[in-house]
């Protein structure tokens, strides 16, 4: 099955999708709207509350809100559990010291972010771009990172236990003294990757 199949039938299982009410459209309406993003009759007031709610450090579940741009924003200590951020874009963001579970950030772009301490859990980024983005010290545990196209990244000091970076494009990224045990790489094409002090002979490649 192709990728983005997989994925979007694992948002159908995963969340209340409710379709954007505009005709022809088959994204899916923002949390409490009617319609998407592109078609909201207030965009900028949604996008204002969305990210004012990502950096208040509180606990936030089944957030839903896709094709979004994020621009220089600190949401270090956010909290977030089974939400959806498909096909969104990231550029200077500060995700470092957060907690993630089962949420989705599937194709979106991620420029100069950071995740550094970070706990994350059975989330996926699969299709996803990442540019010169700071992974370090983090827990990322059972995380789908397939079919990623990463440069200059950096994971080093990471529990990568059992997440998925298979198909994936990684130059110039590293893995150092990171717990790579039941990690996939099969499949990868990698320019300047580094696997210095990690357990590699405990992935799959």
């Amino acid at each position: 099955m192709p990728l983005l199949a997989a994925v979007n039938l694992i948002h159908l299982a995963m969340f209340r999708c409710i379709p954007c009410n505009h005709p022809g459209c088959k994204k899916y309406a923002v949390e409490d709207e009617f319609t998407c993003l592109e078609h909201s009759d207030h965009p900028d007031r949604i996008l204002h509350t969305i990210t004012r709610a990502l950096g208040d450090k509180h606990n936030h579940r089944d957030m839903l809100i896709t094709d979004a741009v994020f621009d220089h924003l600190d949401f270090s200590k956010t909290k977030l559990s089974m939400c959806n951020f498909a096909r969104c874009v990231f550029r200077d963001v500060d995700f470092s010291h957060s907690k993630i579970n089962s949420c989705f950030f599937d194709f979106c772009l991620f420029d100069r972010c950071m995740f550094d301490d970070n706990d994350s859990r059975h989330s996926v980024v699969a299709g996803s771009k990442l540019i010169q983005c700071s992974f370090t010290d983090s827990m990322l545990i059972h995380t789908n990172f397939m079919g990623i196209d990463a440069r200059e990244c950096d994971f080093s000091t990471s529990d990568l236990y059992y997440s998925n970076f298979s198909s994936s494009h990684l130059v110039d990224v590293q893995f150092v003294d990171c717990n790579l045990k039941n990690a996939d790489f099969r499949y990868t094409e990698r320019d300047k990757v580094s696997f210095k002090y990690s357990n590699f002979e405990e992935a799959i490649f």
